[in-house]
C-alpha cells in the first residue's frame, strides 16, 4: 500500500512535531509513505519505507502555495493509494484522502476576534474556508481532540456525514520525570524563588499579560515567586508585553524561545506550571507538563478540561482575580499540588507517539483498504 502525504504547509511548532513523530514511530509493514514538502523536512527520520520529497524553493505566500497544490503537487500525490494531508488544506473531489484538523483559531470566532484587524486574521478567515472545503470531501477526518470535533461538527453539521476519529498526539519520553516533593511556600526566599512556569507563543489568546498582572499582585502578598515566560512573541503585542514587564523585571523573566529540545530541561526547574490559553486543539504543551510531574494551575476553556481532567486546578485566564485566587490556593497547599501532580503525571501515561503513529495509519490504511474493495 502507497500512503502519500501533503506536507507543503507542515512547516514548524507542533504540526511539523506530529508528523516527525508519527513517521518515526510507523510500524514495520508493507506500507510505503511518500512525504513531500519542503526544506523543512530536511531533518525527518530516514526508514527503507519512507520517501522524502522536497521542495526546491519556498513557496512565497498562500496563494502560491495553493496554485502550486492545484497544479503539481496533484499529480505528484496521486500516485498512491490515499492521500494524507495532516495540514487540512488539501482538497480534491476525485482524489481520496483524510484530512486533519489541529489549529482552532481557524473555526472560533471569539478568539480570532481577539487580535487587531491585520494580515494574520485574514489570513485564519481564509484558512477556515480552505479547510471547510477539505474537511467536505475528505474520506476521511482525524481530529485531536472532542472538544474539537463536537464544535467544529455543530459549526458545519455536514462533517458529521464523514467517517472520523479522534487521535490525540503523543509526548516525548524525553519529559518524562516523577513528580518531586513539594514544599510549603514559606520555604522559598527572594533568593530561592518558588518558580512558576508558562511556555507557549506570547499572543492575544494565550493572555500573559493577564498572568503578569496576577503573579504581581501575588508578589504583593509576600509570596516569593518567580514568572518564567518562554516562547516566541507576536510582533504586534511587543509594545504592551515590554511595558507589562517594566520595573518588574526582578520575578518576571521572559526568556524568549527556546528549542523544543531544552525545553525538558526547563521543565524540570519548574515548582508550577501555568497555562493560561483560551483556544487550543488539543493543548500539548500541557500533556508535556504533566509528563514532567508538575503542579498545574489550568484555563478552563475549550479541551484543557478533557485531557487534564482532575488532575489540575482550573482558573479563567480572562479574568486577572481569578488567576491569582487559584494561584494562591496552590501556593498554600503543598498537598493539593503534591496530588495534582502525581494525578497529572499517571494521566500523562496516556500520551504516546507509538500510540498516535499507530493509530493514524491504522486509520488512513483502513480507508484505503475499503476504496480498494470498491
Amino acid at each position: 500500500m502507497q500512503i502519500n502525504i501533503d506536507a507543503s504547509n507542515i512547516k514548524a511548532g507542533g504540526g511539523l512535531t506530529h508528523l516527525s513523530k508519527i513517521i518515526e514511530n510507523l510500524e514495520s509493514d508493507n506500507t510505503n509513505i511518500g512525504v513531500i514538502g519542503g526544506g523543512w523536512l530536511s531533518n525527518f527520520p530516514s526508514k527503507k519505507n519512507i520517501t522524502i520529497s522536497i521542495f526546491k524553493a519556498p513557496f512565497k505566500n498562500i496563494f502560491f502555495q495553493e496554485f502550486f497544490k492545484r497544479t503539481k503537487l496533484i499529480h505528484l500525490l496521486n500516485k498512491g493509494n490515499i492521500i494524507f494531508a495532516p495540514g487540512g488544506t488539501f482538497y480534491s473531489r476525485d482524489t481520496p484522502y483524510v484530512s486533519m484538523s489541529q489549529n482552532m483559531l481557524i473555526f472560533e470566532n471569539k478568539e480570532r476576534n481577539r487580535f487587531p484587524f491585520s494580515f494574520t486574521k485574514m489570513r485564519y478567515l481564509l484558512l477556515e474556508i480552505i479547510q471547510v472545503k477539505s474537511l467536505k470531501n475528505a474520506k476521511g477526518i482525524i481530529y485531536i481532540s472532542y472538544y474539537a470535533k463536537k464544535y467544529i461538527e455543530k459549526k458545519y453539521p455536514i462533517l458529521k456525514s464523514i467517517n472520523s476519529i479522534v487521535i490525540y498526539h503523543g509526548i516525548s519520553n524525553d519529559f518524562r520525570q516523577k513528580p518531586k516533593k513539594q514544599y510549603h511556600i514559606k520555604k522559598y526566599t527572594n533568593d530561592n524563588p518558588f518558580i512558576i512556569t508558562y511556555v507557549s507563543i506570547i499572543n492575544y489568546y494565550k493572555h500573559q499579560l493577564n498572568v503578569i498582572n496576577s503573579i504581581k499582585e501575588i508578589r504583593n502578598k509576600g509570596y516569593n515567586v518567580q514568572l518564567e515566560l518562554i516562547g516566541p512573541i507576536n510582533n504586534s503585542l511587543k509594545n504592551k508585553f515590554n511595558k507589562a514587564l517594566l520595573g518588574y523585571e526582578s520575578f518576571v523573566k521572559y526568556r524568549g524561545k527556546i528549542p523544543y529540545d531544552e525545553i525538558s530541561k526547563v521543565y524540570k526547574n519548574t515548582d508550577l506550571f501555568l497555562f493560561a490559553s483560551t483556544c487550543e486543539n488539543m493543548p500539548n504543551i500541557l500533556v508535556e507538563a504533566m509528563s514532567a510531574g508538575l503542579p498545574i494551575l489550568s484555563s478552563n476553556y475549550g479541551p484543557m478540561p478533557e485531557i487534564l481532567k482532575d488532575a489540575g486546578v482550573y482558573m479563567n485566564p480572562t479574568d486577572v482575580d481569578s488567576i491569582s485566587f487559584n494561584l494562591e490556593k496552590l501556593l498554600l497547599n503543598e498537598k493539593l499540588r503534591t496530588k495534582i501532580a502525581n494525578k497529572a503525571y499517571k494521566y500523562s501515561q496516556d500520551f504516546s507517539w507509538v500510540k498516535t503513529s499507530k493509530e493514524t495509519f491504522g486509520f488512513i490504511k483502513e480507508l484505503a483498504q475499503e476504496i480498494i474493495i470498491k
